[in-house]
């Protein structure tokens, strides 16, 4: 029995179809600046009428670089992605207890694995986004030259929204959210000098950010 000249055809086209499926996918990368913040050193623990300890990280710096890949579409309006990324936040800070003040840089940086979901306004080339994302972290804190580290797990809610600048062949876009923890661990109490170091033991069960807003530039291809 013959085989088609088509058919022979079609039989040598399938390798370099199915080389080139992931090609086929949509790919969107990602970078982000992030503005943290959150009360990491307490304002309101009080000793007798003064504060043992007071100071915050509400400056910060450092990037989130993300790739994703478009899991399934729904439509023109919406899509479902899995992405990987790197993530380090910074912040300067300042500890004082009682009369004497001393400079703290508090830093994570690690990978983390998320799914965000982005839901389309037709004809304008505006979406609003909501995801998940677990990261991985190793955190640091500097205090006075004595560093603190810990490795961290924790699960990020990402509610943002972007717009895509209209394109032929990639697709740029402009990017911003609101990021906060899914939990939130308070620190230990601070009711005396002696509980000074086991607050900064505690930093690294999740009170050192608390929320941050985030901006950035990204292309889908």
């Amino acid at each position: 029995m013959g085989v088609s000249a088509g058919a022979l055809m079609r039989l040598a086209v399938l390798p370099f179809c199915l080389a080139a499926l992931p090609l086929c996918a949509q790919w969107d990368l990602r970078l982000e600046l992030p503005r943290p913040s959150g009360q990491s050193l307490p304002q309101t623990l009080i000793t007798g009428t003064g504060k043992l300890a007071s100071g915050d990280f509400n400056t910060g710096n450092g990037f989130i670089a993300t790739g994703s890949r478009q899991l399934f579409q729904v439509g023109p309006l919406l899509k479902l992605e899995a992405g990987l990324e790197y993530s380090q936040f910074s912040a300067d800070g300042n500890l004082a207890t009682g009369t004497s003040s001393q400079g703290t840089k508090l830093k994570q940086q690690g990978a983390g694995l998320g799914l965000n979901a982005q839901v389309w306004v037709p004809f304008v080339g505006l979406a609003g986004e909501i995801g998940l994302i677990q990261r991985f972290q190793r955190y640091t804190l500097d205090a006075a030259g004595a560093p603190n580290a810990k490795d961290l797990s924790r699960t990020w809610l990402r509610v943002g929204t972007r717009y895509r600048i209209p394109s032929v062949v990639v697709h740029p876009y402009l990017t911003a959210s609101y990021q906060q923890p899914v939990t939130k661990d308070r620190p230990v109490k601070l009711s005396s000098a002696a509980d000074l170091a086991s607050y900064l033991s505690a930093q690294g069960n999740g009170q050192e950010f608390e929320r941050m807003w985030t901006f950035g530039v990204g292309v889908t291809f």
